[in-house]
């Protein structure tokens, strides 16, 4: 290897000390041999301390040891070895203790060096793939990473400072919360899952781990949080738990279509015959009501049956005019309507659909519209095209939908009023993802609830 080469392997402190070295030499080469020039040396050392290399400063040490050496033998008469020769052993001395030290202090260096590489590396990976955040000892947020801004919403801005009832999403219980602090200021670590509420309101799951850093008498002194973002995990179970449940609602609506709708059936022919026969008023009139209870009845089996099994869509190119104007129409009829205006706003618009399915998906948020309002108020249907699908909006003027009512609104049988089987809105979500289209509901701060159905369709006629 070239000395140019070799010299490109050093750090430029190193090769700067070099040749400062062969200046020292030269000065010791004019000066008689009692000055102490060799000692300047040492200093030079100083330089090779940013140098990486402990190897540049061993050989700088070297080199200063040869000049040395070589001006006191070759240079001076020998009656000038009494004089220099303790100045000459003197300055060698110090220039390899310097040596050794800076060396030691090098290697101390590198080792830290590397192990802060190493933390960065360990973090920027953490990073990449965690929702990291860190809180002081009163659980004051000090410090959020990428991941954590982007699942939250929230900027780094708004988070510092706050703690972590910004994203409480209300679901768990004061008591959950008390017991994750009784654990983790105990100094152990806490392991579960959370759900949080974003910025803009929507919901997500983390597999959440608490550690607690102590400080010299073993208390917490700060908090680093480490989640994983579980939410399709969590979508996916409960899809599972649903399918299953589905399944089971099946087999036991094959039962009920057999052993209940047909007695029914027959009970109510039954009945009108005998209410036929019958000239008592009295009688006739309670037949009449037992039919009712009877035709009510054969309602909810109903539900039960088509949320149970539906039937694939027998999909026709339908105006939905026409399907918004035939369902209202169906629908005057109904007490539930009596004082309910009902607007429609016209368009001229197509969609591919299962006419008889979707008056089922218009006709229950209509009735769920009529109930909210307690039968007294305004619906507004609109429907518009865009680049992707037909909205179609059927907005209220009743009060408002509950936060729990949201969480729990398409789950079956789950139901705010006091008759239906609460199968209503589930069976029309599920008719409409049989379509390729989706139920969604808003709920705006001036009061009232809009349903919207997106629908695919070819465009307008």
């Amino acid at each position: 290897m070239s000395l140019g080469a070799r010299l490109k392997t050093f750090h430029p402190a190193s090769v700067l000390a070099w040749m400062l070295a062969w200046g020292i030499f030269g000065i010791d080469l004019l000066l008689p041999v009692g000055y102490a020039v060799p000692l300047l040396y040492v200093p030079l050392l100083i330089l090779t301390l940013r140098s990486t290399r402990p190897g540049g400063t061993y050989g700088v040490a070297a080199l200063a040891t040869v000049l040395t050496v070589a001006e006191f033998v070759f240079y001076h008469e020998v009656g000038d070895l009494q004089a220099g020769a303790f100045n000459r052993a003197l300055a060698i001395v110090a220039v390899w203790v310097t040596a050794v030290g800076i060396t030691l202090h090098q290697r101390s260096e590198v080792r830290e060096r590397e192990s802060r590489r190493q933390l960065d590396d360990v973090r920027f990976a953490l990073d990449q793939s965690a929702i990291v955040a860190s809180t002081d000892a009163q659980g004051r947020i000090t410090y959020v990473n990428d991941q954590f801004c982007a699942i939250s919403r929230y900027s780094r801005e708004e988070l510092l400072g706050q703690d972590h009832r910004i994203i409480n999403s209300g679901l768990h219980p004061p008591e959950f919360f008390r017991g994750l602090w009784q654990t983790i200021s105990s100094g152990r670590i806490w392991r579960g899952e959370i759900r949080n509420r974003a910025k803009d309101g929507s919901f997500y799951w983390v597999d959440t781990t608490i550690v607690p850093f102590l400080d010299a008498e073993g208390r917490p002194e700060r908090y680093t949080d480490i989640r994983h973002d579980i939410t399709e995990r969590k979508a996916s179970d409960a899809a599972l738990r649903q399918q299953q449940s589905l399944a089971q609602l099946g087999r036991m609506a094959a039962v009920v279509a057999h052993e209940v709708r047909n007695p029914l059936a027959a009970m109510r022919g039954a009945l009108q015959i005998l209410q036929g026969r019958l000239t008592d008023t009295t009688p006739a009139t309670i037949i009449k009501e037992i039919i009712n209870r009877i035709d009510a009845l054969t309602a909810i089996v109903q539900d039960l049956l088509q949320f149970a099994r539906p039937t694939p869509p027998r999909l026709a190119v339908v105006a939905l005019d026409d399907l918004v104007r035939e369902t209202v129409t169906l629908l005057e009829n109904d007490p539930q309507f009596a004082r309910v205006t009902v607007t429609v706003e016209p368009c001229a618009c197509t969609a591919v659909i299962d006419l008889n399915q979707m008056k089922v998906v218009l006709t229950n948020l209509l009735i769920n519209s009529a109930q909210a309002m307690k039968g007294q108020g305004a619906i507004h249907i609109s429907t518009r095209l865009d680049e992707e699908a037909h909205e179609l909006q059927i907005r209220d003027t009743g009060p408002g939908m509950s936060e729990e009512a949201a969480a729990h609104l398409f789950e079956p049988f789950f139901t705010t009023k006091h008759q239906g089987t609460g199968l209503g809105l589930a069976t029309a979500r599920r008719v409409l993802e049989g379509h390729g289209g989706t139920l969604t509901f808003q709920s705006p701060a001036g009061g009232g609830t809009i349903a919207i159905v997106r629908l695919p369709g070819p465009g307008p006629r």
